[in-house]
C-alpha cells in the first residue's frame, strides 16, 4: 500500500483520537447520576402499585358520579309517572310522510275528518303497532304501548 491511499492515512479525515485525556468529572457526575436515578425511578413505579389501569378507572368513577344524576336513567327509577311528548313521537316518526302538521305529504293527511282505517283511539293505535298496506310501517317493536296510545291521542287533536 502507497501512502497516498486514505484508508492506510489514521488521520485522514482530520478527527484524532486523543485517548490520553479524560472526560472532565461533571460528565461522570451527570452520565452516573442518571443512571442511578433510572433505577429508583423505576423501582418506586415497579413496585409502588401505580398503574395507568389504575388511574384511568378512578377517573372513570369519578366522571361517572358526576354524570349519573343528569342521565335519563336515573329518572326512569323514580315512581313518578314519566310523560310522554306525543309531539316529539310524531316528529320524529310519522312527519315524514305524513308532512310535519298532519296535512299529509307521501302518507294520508291526518288532520282531517276521517281516516282510511278509523279515527278512534284503538284504530290508529292498530294502525301504528301493526302497520297498514300501502306503505304504513309497523312501529311496534320501535314504540311502547304507552307511546303509540299517546301518540294516537295526540293525532286526534290534530
Amino acid at each position: 500500500m502507497s501512502s497516498n491511499d486514505p484508508h492506510h492515512d489514521e488521520h485522514a479525515d482530520g478527527i484524532i483520537e486523543d485517548r490520553e485525556q479524560r472526560p472532565p468529572v461533571y460528565f461522570y457526575i451527570l452520565f452516573f447520576g442518571l443512571i442511578i436515578w433510572a433505577v429508583i425511578f423505576m423501582a418506586y413505579y415497579l413496585f409502588s402499585g401505580w398503574s395507568s389501569d389504575a388511574e384511568f378507572q378512578q377517573k372513570m368513577t369519578e366522571h361517572k358520579t358526576q354524570v349519573e344524576p343528569t342521565a335519563p336513567a336515573a329518572a326512569a327509577t323514580t315512581t313518578a309517572p314519566v310523560s310522554i311528548d306525543a309531539a316529539t313521537l310524531f316528529a320524529d316518526n310519522c312527519a315524514v310522510c305524513h308532512g310535519s302538521h298532519g296535512e299529509g305529504g307521501i302518507g294520508p293527511a291526518l288532520n282531517g275528518a276521517d281516516y282510511i282505517y278509523g279515527k278512534d283511539v284503538a284504530a290508529i293505535k292498530a294502525s301504528i303497532t301493526a302497520g297498514r298496506p300501502n306503505g304504513m310501517p309497523n312501529f311496534g317493536n320501535q314504540l311502547s304501548a304507552a307511546e303509540a296510545a299517546a301518540l294516537a291521542e295526540y293525532l286526534l287533536k290534530l
